[in-house]
């Protein structure tokens, strides 16, 4: 059982201007003008598409770079790792050309700014996808420099929309308590602060609610609108502790989960904060925050989630899974030439997909898969995991 995700973030967007998903009459999140508009309309005609059926590729991808980390958070034990073999500069290379599909990309770890390599990364995808309508990456903010001329220059090069969250966990005394290193927090808000001033990105703060700090999030909040000047709700994304095998390597440790009255008490305060939404990334953030309810009672996703249906996850060695929650491999990319096609077209991802559909997985609400299930389950929003078997998977 999992709620929230450290790792995504919703995407508040400029509300300037959008594009309507064809035939539903949802809107798409607004895009930069700049951007060319083919990209969200066909990302638009997909998440479409997912209403009624599989993508033939996946819409979105959640990738992660590395499984180093500087920090040694509580809640996270991907940082007890000592990776070896992970993916080249060239394998990753060879992914990003013989995988052109991607709208939506999350890029993840550990933390992505060890990869001596990331700015090879960022510039083989922005120049090499045609359809990428969204880059997000989640990052602990430690390498202030680094991170900011990175996101200077792929602010100059891409025409996506870049989204950032920087990782924060309580005020000085309890981020650094909580995420295991002094100096933590200090470096996290001179890398927010740093980011904001960039034009062309979107910068978001993402609090993770757990055991060591839920009950605390006005605490929190009121300490970084003191150290983020101009900071407001919509500066700031609410996820909960979550468990993981393959991913966090936490399994062992539902200690970490928080409490209902605190959690409660946290939710409640950071609804009031945000108020009626006003544009489609704050519409996903209400959904996502009003289905954790729905989650917890009793604990089973509350709509039907399209992992391996418009999404999935690759680890570090190029192993394909459903999503960060549920540990099932569907294949390697390295064992069919880094071409993510012949592992989403095998018999094994389709058979998972369809037992995922019918609620035969672990059951999480997560932000990694909640935003784009929520946009694919249009004219489904209460078809609960495993209640019918209305729909194609």
């Amino acid at each position: 059982m999992l709620l929230g995700s450290p790792t995504c973030a919703i995407y508040p967007l400029d509300r300037d201007s959008s594009i309507r998903l064809s035939g539903c009459g949802a809107i798409l999140p607004s895009i930069p003008q700049e951007a060319p508009t083919f990209r969200y309309a066909q990302a638009a005609a997909r998440l479409a598409k997912a209403n009624f059926t599989r993508l033939d590729a996946p819409l979105k991808l959640n990738f992660c770079l590395t499984y180093w980390c500087q920090y040694r958070c509580k809640t996270c034990n991907i940082w007890q790792r000592k990776p070896s073999n992970e993916l080249t500069t060239s394998e990753i290379s060879a992914f990003v050309q013989r995988n052109r599909q991607t709208a939506w990309l999350d890029l993840t770890g550990g933390e992505i700014f060890l990869r001596k390599d990331i700015d090879d990364i960022f510039d083989e995808v922005v120049t090499s996808w045609p359809r990428l309508a969204i880059i997000h990456f989640p990052t602990n903010g430690f390498l202030t420099d680094h991170i900011v001329r990175t996101a200077e220059r792929l602010a100059r090069t891409s025409t996506a929309r870049i989204v950032i969250t920087v990782s924060v966990d309580g005020d000085q005394r309890l981020n650094d308590e909580i995420r295991g290193i002094q100096g933590g927090y200090a470096r996290q808000m001179e890398t927010f602060n740093a980011l904001r001033r960039i034009t062309g990105l979107t910068v978001v703060l993402g609090v993770t609610l757990s055991s060591f700090n839920a009950g605390r999030f006005l605490e929190t909040y009121a300490a970084l609108r003191h150290d983020c000047p101009g900071l407001t709700p919509d500066d700031v994304h609410l996820n909960v502790a979550q468990i993981s095998n393959h991913y966090y390597g936490n399994a062992a440790t539902t200690a970490l989960l928080p409490s209902r009255p605190a959690l409660q008490h946290d939710l409640d305060a950071y609804r009031s904060m945000r108020g009626m939404p006003v544009s489609l990334s704050a519409w996903l953030e209400r959904v996502f925050l009003a289905r954790l309810d729905d989650f917890a009672t009793p604990p089973r996703t509350p709509m039907r989630c399209h992992s391996l249906r418009s999404s999935c996850f690759i680890d570090p060695w190029g192993t394909v899974y459903p999503c960060i929650t549920y540990d099932r491999p569907v294949g390697s990319l390295r064992d069919h030439g880094m071409d993510l096609a012949a592992v989403w077209h095998s018999d094994a991802a389709k058979q998972i997909q369809r037992e995922i559909w019918r609620g035969d997985c672990p059951q999480c609400w997560t932000a990694c898969e909640a935003y784009h299930s929520i946009l694919g389950n249009l004219l489904r929003p209460f078809d609960r995991t495993g209640s019918n078997t209305h729909g194609t998977p």
